[in-house]
């Protein structure tokens, strides 16, 4: 076992015992020098299928083929098949992936969002661009704008539109002008997020109606949050599938373009999600609230040049979001500081899957049949959901009871994990604000870098709203 794997599994295994890993600003551990990496000096490319979920992509086995183009992605790369975001909708998530900590650390659990991600952390893009990487971001704005400090370290940061065709032709651009550079690239869209838009090629690949609406809205909508007939929920998911395969193909037209630009065989891929859907499997429609398993169980696929030539399924619990910033750096050697932790064990054999994956919610109490602050523990065998304000655990068998439908009595063993999971949220201590701040507006295009105290722009507002968000 090279010696920098070593050193990784350890960290790893004294971070679990610990119960966190993110607990502390300190970073965890250095990274690896270049020359041990598993692709020294590759380009990396994050790509994130905002709201899908991993039980409705065919690459995770779904009946419908609503990922034709991620399906081929996958047959080279690592398919991570019990992969667990850490939180329920887009701003923790999201700022979790770039920052290497629970939301609960970055203050930003809360929905709605009250404050934007804290300036005094580093992020993944910072961390690509102090070791000479070109860095761009092509996303869908709305909680993942340069309000809410997403642009941070992106030489390049453009949200002119919520999908990913909106910002594609422009990010392919970009590859093109940097691919004789080391580049870091975040791709993102809200392809999949209410209201539900495809082509009707899409629906088509789908069995519905091609002339059906190129948006299915009237779902989920304030006012109207009952389960329809199963007739009308069936065709709702169907559009929500087509709206995937929509999606799928705009990401396949990115991983196409890389192709073509001679750069696929030394860039470091990760196609992965912030949550999913609910759609009733717990009495529930859209995200935000729940950590049921339709909204935290996400995709996570990584592509290694030459690590897995003949694709590999690892079926181990990882956590989805705060492993992204050390996976990246660590697989391309980049010499960084940022806390978190890496899959790259799991995925060599240095070490065994993760004893135990942390996620997080809070919304009002009551708001549209919130719980109020909802904590879970998953590990390889339980799952344990909290609500601490109403004094309430739920407990679910990973391996008997798949969709998480039946709870388990008190008596069962499965409630031990809750001291753990009580030990995991009181150290999440959110960090410090900055002692100052400029509250002056930096402008890019697409977005605004602003004070944490500024009012949300207008133009924020509008692509929240267009995306369902702030209804309640």
């Amino acid at each position: 076992m090279p010696t920098s794997l070593l050193r990784i599994a350890i960290g790893v295994v004294i971070c679990l015992a610990l119960g966190g890993c993110s607990k502390d600003s300190v970073p965890a551990k250095t990274a690896a020098v270049a020359a041990d990496a598993l692709c020294p000096g590759c380009n990396v490319i994050l790509i994130s299928m905002d709201t899908v979920r991993a039980d409705h992509l065919s690459a995770y086995g779904y009946e419908r083929k609503t990922s034709p183009y991620v399906d081929r992605f996958a047959a080279d790369s690592a398919v991570f098949e019990h992969a667990i975001s850490q939180s329920s909708w887009t701003l923790p998530a999201h700022g979790a992936m770039m920052m290497g900590l629970y939301p609960g650390r970055l203050g930003v659990t809360h929905y709605p969002a009250k404050r934007r991600l804290p300036d005094n952390t580093p992020t993944l893009a910072e961390a690509f661009k102090s070791a000479g990487y070109a860095t761009g971001g092509f996303t869908g704005g709305g909680f993942v704008s340069g309000h809410f400090g997403f642009d941070r370290g992106f030489e390049t940061y453009q949200s002119d539109g919520r999908r990913f065709e909106h910002n594609l032709d422009e990010a392919i651009g970009w590859l093109a002008n940097v691919k004789n550079r080391r580049f870091f690239m975040f791709f993102h869209g809200y392809n999949a997020h209410r209201p539900y838009f495809s082509a009707p090629s899409d629906k088509v690949a789908m069995g519905i109606m091609a002339k059906g609406p190129v948006e299915r809205r009237g779902f989920c909508v304030k006012g109207r949050r009952q389960k329809p007939e199963q007739k009308l929920l069936d065709e709702i998911i169907g559009y929500y599938d087509a709206s995937i395969h929509h999606g799928d193909r705009q990401v396949g037209r990115l991983l196409d373009h890389l192709e073509k630009l001679g750069l696929r065989e030394n860039t470091v891929i990760l196609i992965t999600s912030d949550h999913g859907e609910e759609f009733f499997e717990h009495g529930n429609c859209d995200h935000v609230r729940f950590l049921y398993k339709e909204v935290v169980h996400v995709p996570f696929i990584l592509h290694v040049p030459g690590l897995t030539p003949e694709g590999r399924t690892v079926d181990a619990l990882v956590p989805a979001s705060i492993s992204v910033a050390q996976t990246l750096l660590d697989a391309t050697g980049v010499s960084h500081s940022m806390p978190g932790v890496s899959v790259l064990p799991v995925l060599t054999g240095a070490a065994e899957a993760f004893s135990a994956v942390y996620s997080e919610a809070s919304s009002p109490l009551g708001a549209l049949g919130s719980r109020g602050e909802t904590t879970a523990i998953t590990t390889p065998l339980h799952k344990v959901i909290s609500y601490p304000i109403l004094g309430i655990d739920e407990a679910y068998d990973r391996l008997l009871d798949l969709d998480e439908k039946h709870v388990l009595p008190e008596t069962h063993e499965a409630y031990t994990n809750r001291k753990t999971l009580l030990a995991w949220h009181d150290s999440l201590v959110a960090l410090p604000k900055p002692a100052t701040r400029n509250t002056s507006p930096r402008r890019k295009r697409g977005g605004e870098s602003v004070g944490e105290r500024d009012p949300l722009p207008s133009a924020i507002e509008d692509q929240l709203k267009a995306l369902g968000y702030l209804d309640d």
